[in-house]
């Protein structure tokens, strides 16, 4: 959790730190929020496949914490952050439909904390696996293996 706190900070810290953020810094900051947001995934995944048991507060912190943080990668693939990454020249070559399963991904992660707080497990199992599922969408077209 403690890593968690401080990539949040982190993140926070790059986003009020300038208007113009230079291209390192974006790639930095959206490499934060996919790390914050994995490391969460996998809590609530173990939870989901049963492999941890499921735990209704720690399930709604990840939740909400998927939720927040998903919605700053989009805005961080500026121009010049595709040197150096996994992001795929697709992603501004193809930015509508980057955007679309960006925006899928937000949508699905938006409705976890719901899930989570509504104690229906098989509510919560779909959520985590649609988010998980719009993840991948994602990357199967947009990241470099």
């Amino acid at each position: 959790m403690k890593k968690v706190a401080i990539a949040l900070f982190a993140c926070a810290v790059v986003a009020a730190a300038a208007q113009q953020v230079k291209p390192e810094s974006q790639i930095k900051y959206r490499r934060g929020a996919y790390e914050v947001m994995n490391l969460s995934m996998s809590h609530l995944g173990a939870m989901a496949e049963e492999k941890k048991p499921f735990n209704p507060e720690e399930a709604q912190r990840y939740a909400d914490i998927i939720a927040m943080v998903s919605t700053i990668p989009r805005e961080n693939f500026g121009e010049g952050t595709d040197k150096d990454t996994k992001a795929k020249p697709e992603i501004w070559t193809k930015r509508a439909e980057f955007d679309r399963k960006m925006d899928k991904m937000v949508a699905e992660a938006g409705k976890l904390p719901a899930a989570a707080r509504s104690g229906d497990m098989g509510s919560f199992k779909k959520q985590v696996s649609d988010v998980g599922s719009a993840c991948k969408s994602c990357h199967d077209e947009f990241r470099a293996k």
